[in-house]
C-alpha cells in the first residue's frame, strides 16, 4: 500500500486534485496496486515558512 507524501507551497484545491490524481495514477500503474490502495498526502507549508538559500520562499518568488 503506497503512501506518497508531497511537501509543497500553498496549492489551489483543482492543482491539489489534480496531483492526487496522477500521482495515484503513476503508484497504480508501477506497484501494480488498486487504486484504493494508494494514499497521497500533501503537506502545504506557508512560502515564508520554506527556506530557500539565506531568504525565505516569499522573498524568493517576490523577487521574480
Amino acid at each position: 500500500m503506497p503512501v506518497i507524501n508531497v511537501t509543497s507551497g500553498p496549492m489551489t484545491t483543482e492543482e491539489k486534485k489534480e496531483l492526487i490524481r496522477r500521482l495515484t495514477e503513476v503508484s497504480m500503474e508501477i506497484t501494480g496496486t488498486p487504486e484504493h490502495g494508494n494514499s497521497v498526502l500533501i503537506n502545504e507549508l506557508p512560502l515564508d515558512a520554506l527556506g530557500i538559500g539565506k531568504k525565505t520562499a516569499a522573498e524568493v518568488f517576490a523577487q521574480k
